[in-house]
This record gives structure tokens, C-alpha cells and sequence, in this order.
């Protein structure tokens, strides 16, 4: 990938009530790290890893205090998947890179969190690269370094019930998929953005991010009942798993409500998962 980018690096699930989420991701299969508390913010976060990437679950730990917009975000949107993070192995050089193409990128920003494990908490650290809407249109991004990547990947929280092995992309609603194909093209580089119809996929690494119009996504997802929402919109998160049929399985002894598809791939529907529907297949 172009300008030091290695992928999607995690996903940011915004949760009115980041108790409840944790407890619901919990019962889908998933296991997740204790609770992290931004340094300075007042949000906290739980989060679900994967070798490469992950999702957190994001919520206000402190009401009245400083959440980057979160309590805007619930406000105006509801719950659901507000931004997507794209990793890179060197922040500074992303973005001098991303400078020389043309973008205009904010300056390298500093985060920690305190992760409350049992034995003591501990601070993985990240550097932050904020990216302008110009340059991914119709779908809020950043980009992320880990600093600190050994305290935030234990392997038990690696390992999923469910069978879930990574997030493999998101599905993104907006009214006119094929006015995106440059601008992401510019951002990811070259044939990185493919255009089927009115659907465009843009690879992200070894992740996808598939950009549909309303009806598409009705067609992509019969299963499910989507409700009317404002474009641009996350609809979906897609996981990668070896066998669809024991997550399918998983859910059913589970409780967890879930549609099996004609092709083999398993669903969550977004009232299940706090605004997002999952899909849980073997072809990602």
C-alpha cells in the first residue's frame, strides 16, 4: 500500500452504554480485553483483538468531559461503527509521505491509554495521524501507529469462542459509490479500488471496504431488515472465520439472534450488536 499504510487497523463502535456493549459482544462469542481509560479523555473502551487488527467498543467513561466528539456522534447518528482506522508502521513518514502527495494531514498526535489488567494497569501507547474528509470522502478516517503493540495482543484475547480470526472490512452505504473510486485510489494507491455496477470495493492491505448504494445493500443482505438511515453510513462489519457453520452453531446454543444465509455466510443484524450488523464468512 501506498504512504507507509498496512491496513485497517481497527474499527470505532460508539456505544451509549459501553457496560451493555461489552456484555453483548460477550454473549456473540467474542473476548475482550479488560476496560481502557483514555489519558485526559473522559472515554473509555473495551476492545475485541485480532493478530493484525481489532474493534473497539467506545463509550463515555466520564460524563461532562472531553470525548472527541462522541457525545455529538451518539447524538446526531446512534449507535454503530462511527470511524475506521487505517494502520501504519511509522506515523511520521505516513504522513511526510501523505504531505508530498498533496494531502494534508494534521501533525503526529500522542495517545495512551490505561488498561486495567489484574496484575496492575498498564499504558500501550499510540501515535495518531488525522486525516482531512477530502481525502476519504463519505467515511471518517485516521490513521494509527502502535507503539506498544505486545501490551494490547495477549494471546488468550486473541482467541474467540465464535471462531472469528480477524476483521476482514466494513460495508459502507452512500448514495453514489462510483465518485469515491479516484479519491480512495489517490489515497491507497493504484488498483486498490474496483468497481462492480454502482458497488466499489477499495483494498485496504488484506482488508476490504465496500462502498453500496442503499438498494445494493438490500440486495447484498436479504436476510436482513435494514433500517432507513442518512447516507454515509457503516452498515456492516465483515469477520473471517473457518467454519461459518459452528459460529452458526455457536449462536444457536447461545441464544444470540443470527440468520444462517443461503450462501453459507452467518449474520448478526445491527439491533444485536449495538448499530452494526456482523457477518461472519469464509471467503473473506
Amino acid at each position: 500500500m501506498a504512504h507507509h499504510l498496512t491496513g485497517l487497523d481497527h474499527t470505532l463502535l460508539a456505544t451509549a452504554d459501553l457496560e451493555a456493549a461489552r456484555e453483548t459482544w460477550r454473549k456473540l462469542g467474542f473476548t475482550l480485553t479488560p476496560r481502557g481509560r483514555h489519558v485526559g479523555w473522559a472515554t473509555g473502551n473495551y476492545c475485541i483483538m485480532f493478530p493484525r487488527n481489532y474493534v473497539e467498543l467506545l463509550g463515555i467513561a466520564e460524563p461532562g468531559g472531553f470525548t472527541a466528539g462522541l457525545e455529538e456522534m451518539l447524538a446526531t447518528r446512534g449507535e454503530g461503527v462511527h470511524k475506521v482506522v487505517l494502520g501504519t508502521d511509522d506515523a511520521v513518514q505516513a504522513r511526510a509521505s501523505l504531505v508530498a502527495a498533496g494531502f494534508a494531514p494534521s501533525e503526529p498526535q500522542s495517545l495512551s491509554r490505561a488498561l486495567e489488567l489484574p496484575e496492575g494497569t498498564v499504558m500501550p501507547a499510540f501515535t495518531l495521524v488525522h486525516l482531512p474528509p477530502e481525502a476519504t470522502p463519505q467515511l471518517s478516517m485516521f490513521i494509527c501507529q502502535h507503539l506498544t503493540p505486545e501490551l494490547v495482543r495477549r494471546p488468550d484475547w486473541l482467541l474467540h469462542p465464535n471462531g472469528a480470526e480477524r476483521l476482514a472490512g466494513v460495508v459502507v452505504v452512500v448514495d453514489d459509490p462510483v465518485a469515491l473510486e479516484q479519491p480512495y485510489e489517490r489515497l491507497l494507491g493504484a488498483g486498490n479500488a474496483i468497481r462492480t455496477d454502482r458497488m466499489l470495493t477499495v483494498r485496504a492491505g488484506n482488508e476490504t471496504i465496500l462502498f453500496v448504494t442503499p438498494d445494493d445493500l438490500d440486495t447484498l443482505f436479504p436476510d436482513l431488515d435494514h433500517a432507513e438511515k442518512p447516507t454515509p453510513y457503516v452498515a456492516g462489519m465483515r469477520f473471517r472465520v473457518h467454519n461459518p457453520a459452528a459460529a452458526a452453531a455457536f449462536f444457536a446454543a447461545s441464544g444470540a439472534d443470527h440468520v444462517l444465509s443461503l450462501d453459507g455466510t452467518v449474520l448478526v443484524p445491527a439491533a444485536a450488536a449495538h448499530g452494526c450488523f456482523l457477518e461472519f464468512t469464509s471467503r473473506a
